[in-house]
């Protein structure tokens, strides 16, 4: 079962877990969580840090309720709140068998309240102030087996849970298999089984990571120190890898109920201090942390109004042309989401207005640095007529072809001017920095103009009775009468005459191609030659080129190729 290890894994085996200097590896969660003598459980923090649920047994019988909370600042917390009755059945809900969406507005839970059969999944939502009643997410999800244990995905488009022979609130679950579901025109499709090297007869517990494809789940049929273990799987391409033992965490008692949040740093678990059980922070080995991610979070409104937007937002990873968000953003106009390290993405908010303008954004996530954390607060607002604005368009090293973001940028536009039939745009293509030479002696240098022009020469002529010789000016050779050696300087008359000349400059300037890229694009996805007209801005000593206000025109500025539009008419 743990016999194909992959390389990425190979190397946990043999960690010896230490500190870095600076990282502490054990974090108390504050008082106002962590309460004297009242014993925690079972900690979830949302995706994006800032919601937490739990469970505590501070109850007039014991049984362990379930606490809400919401983040204060970057290091505290707000006092947990019990969560409504709605929701919070004790003698019903599969005890530590919840999760929250990565922004928290969502949670999800085990429950044999009704149902299908056995324990069902159900899902509540957090309105702001209290969570709504829960609503079942029936078949396929759930069946006549018990379903628990429920984690969906930062995209919200899988959702990952356990299906057990046994479950009952308090003595755990046996007998389980990990299933995933993947979500199809707001549907869930019919939910597979993980593989065998990850189902071996009691995997449960998953908690898919922030990146989507880092995955710690709990097993006892493993091995290990004891009852129920945790380890981790990744997935590469379709494959998930052998899973390796945390043994940094590790116990002989029943270790599962965990979680990390987006920075994936830390683990969120609880841990017997002595007198009771608390909640804590283990810093995780950096071996074991999943993909790096940048957290973006987005505030969409009305330029007009101010008012939220219920927008629609899509990401789509350009690298491999995979679309990774598609949807609205909902009534508050508020969205998270997260990119991971390695990638571009292309990420655009618009309108269902057709006449309001789109929002988009070009990521190139190929190494992250220190910043990995971004808001964005974006105004959507009409289209204005006969004003530039800028595109996230842009062309291949010395060629004036589309790059692969562009084409992303060009179909919202295509899109817009289909659902607006009278809008007429103008293409403009912006170069600065104009270069040029006689010699190819750059490869931007990709553009040949020829110069025809007339160079006026001086011509000389010696004239006697003999011979008439013709002499060019430039010419060194003496004119010589035949019948002397003399030079007779009367004898010279001087022409002017003017001789054509071929000259070849190199230069840079692909402003009218880059224009007709974009024109003849936006013709392929349906728009009418007539209503696309092209122009070019290129910065020489001739010609005057408009320049956004933040573009610096200092000394020494590097070359800037882009484009730009304005709809003339709608």
């Amino acid at each position: 079962m743990m016999n194909r290890l992959s390389p990425f894994l190979i190397v946990f085996l043999g960690f010896i877990y230490f500190c870095s200097p600076g990282q502490t590896k054990v974090k108390l969660l504050p008082s106002n969580i962590n309460k004297p003598s009242i014993n925690y459980y079972a900690p979830f923090v949302s995706g994006d840090g800032r919601s937490m649920l739990y469970l505590h047994d501070y109850t007039d019988d014991g049984s362990h309720a379930m606490m809400y909370a919401t983040k204060k600042t970057v290091s505290s917390w707000n006092d947990g709140v019990e969560v409504h009755k709605v929701v919070n059945k004790t003698n019903l809900n599969y005890r530590g068998g919840y999760s929250l969406s990565f922004d928290g507005d969502v949670m999800y839970f085990s429950s044999r309240k009704s149902g299908l059969g056995g324990f069902d999944i159900w899902s509540s939502t957090y309105t702001g102030a209290t969570w709504l009643a829960p609503k079942n997410l029936g078949a396929p999800i759930n069946s006549r087996e018990n379903e628990g244990d429920p984690v969906l995905s930062p995209d919200g488009e899988y959702l990952y849970y356990m299906r057990c022979a046994d479950m009952s609130e308090y003595r755990g679950a046996n007998g389980c298999r990990i299933v995933v579901s993947k979500k199809k025109n707001a549907r869930w499709s019919e939910p597979i089984d993980l593989p065998d090297n990850i189902n071996t007869g009691n995997s449960q517990t998953p908690r898919l990571l922030s990146d989507g494809r880092t995955m710690i789940f709990a097993s006892d049929k493993f091995g290990g120190k004891g009852g129920l273990d945790l380890f981790i799987t990744r997935k590469e391409g379709e494959i998930w890898t052998d899973p390796v033992p945390l043994e940094f965490v590790n116990t002989d008692k029943n270790d599962h109920f965990v979680s990390v949040d987006a920075k994936g740093r830390y683990l969120y678990m609880a841990e017997n201090t002595g007198r009771s059980s608390q909640l804590i922070l283990k810093l995780i080995p950096k071996e074991f942390q999943p993909t790096r991610v940048m957290r973006i979070q987005g505030e969409v409104t009305d330029a007009v109004s101010g008012a939220p937007v219920d927008a629609t937002l899509t990401v789509f990873n350009i690298d491999d042309r995979d679309r990774l968000w598609n949807g609205p953003v909902g009534n508050t106009g508020e969205f998270t989401i997260v990119l991971n390290e390695g990638a571009s993405y292309d990420l655009s908010v618009s309108s269902a207005d057709p006449t309001y303008m789109f929002y988009s954004k070009v990521y190139d996530l190929e190494k992250l640095g220190s910043r990995d954390k971004e808001k964005l607060k974006i105004e959507l607002k009409p289209v204005e007529l006969d004003t530039y604005f800028k595109t996230e368009i842009s062309f291949e090293d010395y060629e004036p072809v589309l790059t692969d973001n562009s084409t992303f940028e060009l179909r919202r536009v295509a899109a817009m001017m289909r659902k607006n039939p009278a809008m007429t745009i103008e293409v403009a293509a912006y170069l600065d920095l104009y270069k040029a030479d006689s010699i190819k002696s750059d490869p931007d240098l990709t553009e040949i103009r020829i110069d025809s022009i007339y160079v006026e020469r001086q011509i000389s002529m010696t004239i006697d009775s003999m011979k008439t010789t013709y002499m060019n000016e430039e010419d060194s050779t003496h004119i010589i009468n035949e019948d002397t050696t003399e030079i007779h300087s009367d004898s010279i008359q001087y022409q002017a005459i003017k001789e054509l000349e071929i000259k070849y400059v190199y230069h840079n300037d692909r402003t009218e191609k880059e224009s007709m890229a974009v024109k003849e694009y936006l013709m392929e996805r349906g728009i009418e030659e007539d209503r696309i007209s092209v122009r070019t801005y290129v910065n020489d000593d001739s010609l005057w080129m408009p320049v956004s206000e933040e573009e610096d025109q200092s000394e020494g500025k590097v070359e800037i190729r882009r484009i730009e539009m304005k709809f003339s008419s709608i």
